[in-house]
């Protein structure tokens, strides 16, 4: 457990603290004596989702997964480096500690649904808010506003843990398969993303757009492999393989001719098919 995590939690009914009984695994109330159940020092808030299937820890960094994974560490890593030194980060949705390293220098506290080893708070922000208001200078969200039903809810919890003056740090996808089922539910465009800002009385600082064509002709590569060759037989399948491995020779050179994709403005660009988008939200003072 954190040595900060008593002091930025509370009780969610009467807002008391909240001390761990770790012969119980349980956090009680000092000041109303309700209970919260806890997993190995994990304090768990809410129940994990029906029919979540546990991510797998892969390994990540600026150098390591999909063009738009290392591009989300750059961006991330960029905004976290521009923090100060004492700043309290709260990384929700944090799920293996993909990012986690990127937050290193820094205190922070991983929030995620389900109780990873690697999540200090077990939460789901649009039922219940366990953390003390106004704490946080950034509040990071790589690749998870897609997997949230309930946006506007989300948004008013982040903004009442955000300082004035305190950042949202968000990566979401766009162009990219359904994934982690069956909790992927929205696709923003940048259009969506600004008025998402306005509804909330966020300024946007950031709002950029990740562009790739050579990923979506990799992800239908990807889709013809693994979805539609396992449903050919005989000679269809043979000569079916045999064209997709010219295909991904072919696209393997075209990747190597035009390089990894770019972050710019999405007004700024031909292209209407972003991978992704990165933004980064402020909170402005009253």
């Amino acid at each position: 457990m954190k040595p900060y995590l008593l002091e930025n939690i509370h009780c969610p009914d009467c807002s008391g603290n909240l001390d761990y009984d770790q012969i119980g695994q349980r956090f009680v109330c000092s000041a109303c004596g309700e209970t919260v159940p806890a997993q190995d020092g994990i304090p768990l808030f809410s129940v994990p989702p029906e029919g979540i299937v546990p991510s797998e820890k892969l390994e990540r960094g600026p150098d390591v997964g999909t063009p738009w994974r290392r591009a989300n560490w750059r961006f991330l890593a960029e905004q976290i480096n521009n923090l100060d030194d004492d700043a309290l980060i709260l990384d929700v949705g944090a799920g293996r500690g993909d990012f986690a390293d990127a937050l290193e220098g820094h205190d922070y506290l991983a929030l995620d649904v389900y109780p990873y080893p690697e999540v200090d708070v077990v939460c789901d922000l649009t039922q219940v808010n366990p953390l003390r208001s106004g704490r946080f200078d950034a509040i990071v969200l790589m690749n998870v506003l897609e997997h949230v039903y309930d946006t506007n809810s989300l948004f008013g919890a982040l903004i009442e843990l955000l300082k004035t003056g305190g950042i949202l740090v968000i990566a979401v996808p766009f162009l990219v398969k359904i994934h982690q089922e069956p909790i992927d539910y929205i696709r923003y465009t940048h259009y969506a993303l600004e008025r998402l800002s306005e509804k909330h009385g966020l300024t946007t600082e950031i709002l950029e757009g990740y562009y790739d064509p050579v990923f979506f002709l990799e992800e239908g590569i990807g889709n013809l492999r693994n979805a539609v060759l396992p449903t050919l037989q005989g000679s269809r399948r043979y000569i079916a393989r045999s064209m997709l491995s010219g295909i991904q020779r072919l696209a393997n050179s075209l990747k190597n001719v035009l390089g990894e994709g770019s972050s710019q403005p999405p007004a700024e660009v031909r292209s209407k098919a972003p991978t992704g988008y990165h933004v980064v939200y402020r909170k402005p003072a009253l």
